[in-house]
C-alpha cells in the first residue's frame, strides 16, 4: 500500500530527527536560510528520496526545507520522535521516556516505526549530509 502524503511528510521529518540524534545532534538553532539550504542540499542527493515523492513535490513547489524537516511536531502521528520549537531552537523530543539514541535496539525500533522502510543507516546518511551543508 502506498503511503499517504501526510505519512510521507511525517516519515521524512521523524527520520531526520532520528538521523540527527545518531549524529549527536538533539537540537538545531533556527537559522532559516542555513536550514533550508542544508536540507535541500542533503535531500536531492539522498538515495532513498524516491520513496517519499510527496516531499519531492512539496520542495519542488517551494516548501521550505526547514518546514519539511521539522513538520512532525507533538500533534502529528509519529511513534517515536518529533520536533519542538523552543524560541530560536528546534529540539528533538521522544514519545517514550526510556528511548535513547545510544541503544542499538532503540535505533532499530525507531527506524522500523518510521514509514518508508529506510534503514537506520539511511537516516544517518541524510543527517550527515545535512550537517555537512549546515556546518559550512
Amino acid at each position: 500500500m502506498a503511503l499517504t502524503p501526510a505519512r510521507q511528510r511525517n516519515a521524512v521529518s521523524e527520520g531526520m530527527a532520528l538521523g540527527l540524534l545518531i549524529c549527536g545532534r538533539a537540537s538545531l538553532s533556527y537559522d532559516k536560510l542555513r536550514l533550508d539550504l542544508a536540507f535541500n542540499g542533503a535531500w536531492w542527493s539522498w538515495a532513498y528520496r524516491t520513496r517519499f515523492r510527496q516531499v519531492d513535490t512539496d520542495l519542488a513547489k517551494g516548501l521550505d526545507g526547514v518546514r519539511a524537516m521539522t513538520r512532525a511536531d507533538a500533534d502529528k502521528r509519529v511513534a517515536v520522535l518529533y520536533w519542538k520549537q523552543d524560541g530560536g531552537t528546534f529540539r528533538i523530543s521522544t514519545r517514550q521516556s526510556d528511548w535513547t539514541p545510544d541503544d542499538p535496539e532503540d535505533l532499530a525500533f525507531a527506524a522500523k516505526m518510521i514509514d518508508g522502510n529506510v534503514p537506520v543507516t539511511g537516516w544517518e546518511e541524510i543527517a550527515r549530509a545535512f550537517l555537512t551543508h549546515f556546518e559550512r
